[in-house]
């Protein structure tokens, strides 16, 4: 009888442990669990998370997580998983380039928007996180308080392979689609400590991920580079006004450097020996039209830098600029010096005086530095200062096209010069009397030019 009752309560106990192990186990799967899981580990938020449903049943359900990844460009893919109250991000190198640092923003501009910068430490491995905020294009420095605190991720990161990864999490913002800037750095700091001097991104710009795709089994975000369902492309946002302003500035400056001074140097070159009033469409092209274009270009340009927070005349772009700037002004008061100031060598002996050939040769120096410049502006300057995308490569294309076509026509009509030149020869004829001076059967001017 007693032995009886004994397995009778035995049998009991192992029943109500049984019920208690299954109760254990549905509270688990709120958190994000399963049978096969270990939630119990001291980095139980990061090794989870950090392979999101990858790592869960066989079942091919979903985990309870969404999140989503992307190629956002040559050199880096991003992806975040939202668990809860709290978003891991990863950022991962493509390994086309040597990964310096990388960065993700949380905004849609580089000004005042916070920033999560990480870079690993080649020294003992470890993992440098550094929130910073900068006033405008410019290094950003650190922010000591910060919107939202970032932790590293250590055991989600992953230094090892040619295609390193970095991690962190942060508390949500409850939004289902981030807007982020996004940069990678191939130059390292070289130090631990957050505040280290970050050297310029290699590449950057602004995208948005979605974060509300369920993540299951089959579509796991730990590794966003080869992540099958991960997007790809550089999103096309909205220009902010200081973009605006750039492209403004660049549109205006093309035209006025790159048509109307070209065309009006055409002008001159083809047009003096036909017609007297090639000086006056000269003039027109070259300032009338050209400086009121130029100048509004170049206000435009300076705007922009102001707007966006930037320094002023910080790179070679802008020192360039207001360089070619002031040379284009002092070029239009040679020329009308050249025009209205007679020397007695051209009024007397007409001697081609030395300041007619210097203004021919700084107006082609003008143009020729202007091509540099417009190429440099929209291959180089264009992403650098507005983390926007590499302008189309049909605008080098237009480019090379109109920097062979215009020396080649400029080289055509100097097979005028002769012409030029016997117009410009005084015809003498013999005088009616001797107190009757050989005199020069044209006029100066506007049919005949002092200048190439």
């Amino acid at each position: 009888m007693r032995s009886g009752l004994g397995l009778f309560l035995l049998g009991l106990a192992s029943l109500v442990a049984a019920k208690d192990g299954r109760g254990k186990d549905s509270d688990d799967s709120y958190y994000g669990g399963d049978d096969h899981g270990d939630a119990s580990g001291t980095s139980s938020g990061s090794s989870p998370t950090a392979t999101g449903a990858a790592a869960s049943d066989a079942s091919n359900s979903t985990s309870g997580l969404t999140g989503g990844s992307k190629c956002v460009g040559s050199y880096m893919c991003i992806s975040g998983i939202v668990n809860g109250s709290t978003v891991q991000y990863t950022m991962q190198s493509t390994g086309k380039a040597n990964l310096g640092w990388m960065a993700l923003g949380f905004g849609v501009q580089m000004t005042n928007t916070p920033m999560v910068i990480m870079w690993p430490n080649s020294g003992d491995g470890s993992i440098t996180i550094s929130q910073r905020k900068a006033p405008g294009e410019v290094m950003p420095t650190v922010d000591s308080s910060p919107p939202r605190v970032a932790n590293v991720d250590a055991a989600a990161s992953d230094l090892t392979g040619t295609q390193p990864k970095l991690t962190f999490t942060i508390p949500s913002d409850g939004s289902k689609t981030a807007s982020l800037i996004w940069a990678f750095g191939n130059i390292n700091p070289g130090s631990k400590a957050a505040d280290a001097v970050l050297e310029q991104h290699l590449e950057s710009s602004a995208t948005t991920l979605d974060l509300s795709q369920p993540i299951s089994s089959s579509n796991g975000t730990s590794d966003p580079v080869s992540d099958p369902n991960a997007s790809s492309g550089i999103e096309s946002a909205p220009l902010l006004p200081f973009q605006k302003m750039i492209v403004a500035h660049a549109l205006l400056c093309t035209i006025g450097f790159l048509i109307l001074l070209p065309a009006g140097a055409l002008l001159a070159r083809f047009a003096r020996t036909f017609t007297s009033g090639w000086f006056k469409g000269h003039w027109l092209f070259q300032f009338a039209i050209a400086a009121p274009i130029i100048v509004s270009g170049v206000a435009v340009g300076i705007a922009a830098v102001s707007t966006a927070g930037a320094v002023h005349l910080d790179d070679d772009h802008k020192r360039w600029g207001i360089a070619i700037f002031v040379l284009y002004f002092i070029q239009c008061a040679l020329g009308a010096l050249v025009h209205y100031v007679k020397p007695t060598s051209w009024t007397v002996r007409r001697k081609r005086p030395v300041q007619n050939y210097f203004h021919a040769i700084l107006g082609l120096l003008v143009i020729g530095l202007a091509f540099y410049q417009v190429r440099n502006g929209f291959t180089e300057e264009w992403t650098r200062v507005s983390s926007r995308p590499p302008i189309s490569k049909a605008a080098n294309i237009v480019w090379y096209v109109w920097v062979a076509l215009v020396p080649v026509l400029y080289l055509a009509g100097l097979a005028l010069l002769p012409k030029q030149f016997r117009q410009e020869r005084p015809q003498q004829k013999q005088a009616p009397s001797d107190d009757y001076a050989m005199r020069p059967s044209y006029t100066d001017e506007p049919r005949y030019s002092d200048r190439l």
